[in-house]
């Protein structure tokens, strides 16, 4: 049941993702991530009231609270809107396997010198495989882009893809840490309102400056709509799974089985945004999946 978890929460991870790339360009990334988290903050307290998990706070301890509030921070607020500047500047074919080659690997690193997991000696050896697929997939973007302007958004999409699986690895290891007597959803019902308060946070206060000289695209229903559905999908039940899943396989197995999503990705990406993918890109992905099974041997 944690591995069908963690399969089923790439899968919604995959498809919010395209979701998300359809509006890039149309939306600014922080309001994104706060319509995401307030949607899914709104259906996390519905399953919640629905299992009548309420009573689990009471038995809580202060330390877990915290750092349930404090892994969705830095997983859904700041983790979520690094990923959905990077689809910006690097699409969904090329920001998935870039993140979810180095999230994995990053979080097993954490989960072995943080929670004690055990060390295999094909850790290296995968290692070098996810560094030389991520590398191969940057080289065949900027080989197929030749103006100067794309590099620049190539270096940015990178630098941001990067962070984002940074941010992710620490989140899943103090959410493995952490999550004390709590089932999936309490633990999603904290970490995602928590990131929404963040994130509507951080709004009212760039509201409060003065204005850009670039005025921001405007809202839509339909983009609204969109986001909205992702965070359902992806911030709400994507959340849960993974938690049920990280509870059940622990945090280095969960965030290696996440990885594959770029298998469910690419294809969307393809059918649904009209992206390229060349062969040198799925043989990078091809590389960066085989060393994420290497490492998890």
């Amino acid at each position: 049941m944690g591995a069908a978890a963690a399969l089923l929460s790439s899968f919604a991870w995959a498809l919010t993702s395209v979701l998300l790339t359809s509006q890039a360009g149309r939306m600014r990334p922080l309001v994104m991530s706060a319509v995401r988290s307030l949607t899914a903050s709104v259906v996390l307290f519905g399953m919640l009231a629905a299992t009548w998990g309420f009573g689990q706070f009471g038995e809580m301890s202060a330390v877990t609270g915290l750092s349930m509030a404090g892994s969705g921070i830095m997983g859904q607020a700041l983790g979520d809107t690094l990923y959905i500047n990077a689809l910006g500047f690097l699409g969904v074919s090329r920001t998935f396997p870039i993140t979810n080659s180095a999230y994995p690997f990053l979080t097993f690193v954490f989960a072995v010198l943080l929670l004690g997991e055990d060390v295999t000696w094909t850790l290296p050896a995968g290692g070098a495989l996810i560094v030389a697929g991520i590398t191969w997939i940057v080289l065949e973007q900027r080989r197929a882009d030749v103006s100067d302007d794309i590099r620049v958004d190539l270096l940015r999409g990178l630098l941001f893809a990067l962070a984002a699986a940074l941010a992710w690895s620490l989140a899943t290891v103090w959410l493995r840490g952490q999550q004390g007597n709590l089932d999936a959803v309490a633990a999603a019902s904290l970490r995602i309102p928590a990131a929404s308060v963040a994130v509507w946070m951080v709004i009212a206060i760039a509201g409060s400056m003065p204005a850009p000289a670039l005025r921001p695209p405007p809202l839509t229903a339909r983009g609204i709509a969109i986001v909205a559905a992702a965070g359902v999908l992806g911030t709400g039940v994507g959340s849960v799974l993974f938690i049920y899943a990280v509870e059940h396989l622990g945090a280095a197995r969960t965030a290696f089985l996440t990885t594959s999503a770029p298998v469910f990705a690419l294809p969307m990406g393809v059918l649904f945004l009209a992206e390229r993918v060349t062969p040198r890109v799925l043989l990078g992905t091809a590389i960066t999946i085989a060393g994420i099974w290497l490492v998890l041997l």
